[in-house]
């Protein structure tokens, strides 16, 4: 049944950015969906597929909201940086949908991985317009998913929305930088995105 799967995931969610995946067991999982543990596997065939299945599920849902954010923005440096200040906004917005996001991150490390999609293109379109000049793609998507990763995890520890604001103006102009666009405009582009995601 649905339910029954929705209930699996939910509790999956919340253990995980309560405990972390390592510390989490099925029966935990089940108990907290108020299901028997041989229910948990009419669904998934281990802790690891289960939470595979929420980390791809939470993704996708961010990246819709990363897709509303590009909306009629061109410039690939401008959809990268608004991407990444999305994902790091969801620490704010959403803590258990960053938990789960930061502690799954070796999902995302292969460059061609589900999920890598809009990364990839804003990606390509700026090597293939010249407004990123520096490595190259798979290497760049390594970059850019380790660096949002890790503000992830360290965005969730900051006090309020303020600190997490400066930290995602600072990771974003670093890898626009390492990217090889200008400092100051990496910044610029930077503190637009900060104020389009996160507001004035």
């Amino acid at each position: 049944m649905v339910r029954n799967r929705k209930a699996l995931l939910g509790a999956a969610e919340t253990l995980i950015a309560a405990k972390g995946f390592e510390r989490v067991t099925i029966d935990e999982i089940a108990e907290a969906a108020d299901l028997a543990k041989g229910t948990f596997y009419n669904y998934f065939d281990d802790k690891n597929e289960i939470a595979a299945e929420l980390a791809l599920m939470i993704r996708q849902e961010i990246e819709t909201a990363v897709a509303l954010a590009q909306t009629g923005i061109d410039d690939p440096a401008r959809r990268l940086t608004l991407g990444m200040t999305v994902f790091l906004h969801t620490a704010v917005t959403a803590p258990n949908h960053a938990a789960v996001t930061g502690q799954m991150y070796a999902q995302w490390l292969h460059p061609e991985a589900i999920g890598n999609e809009m990364l990839r293109t804003d990606l390509a379109d700026g090597y293939r317009l010249g407004r990123f000049s520096t490595a190259d793609l798979p290497a760049a998507v390594v970059m850019t998913i380790g660096v949002v990763q890790a503000g992830i995890l360290r965005a969730l520890q900051l006090p309020d929305s303020d600190a997490v604001r400066k930290l995602a103006l600072g990771l974003s102009g670093l890898v626009l930088r390492s990217l090889g666009i200008k400092w100051n405009e990496a910044q610029a582009i930077a503190t637009e995105a900060i104020t389009g995601v996160f507001g004035k």
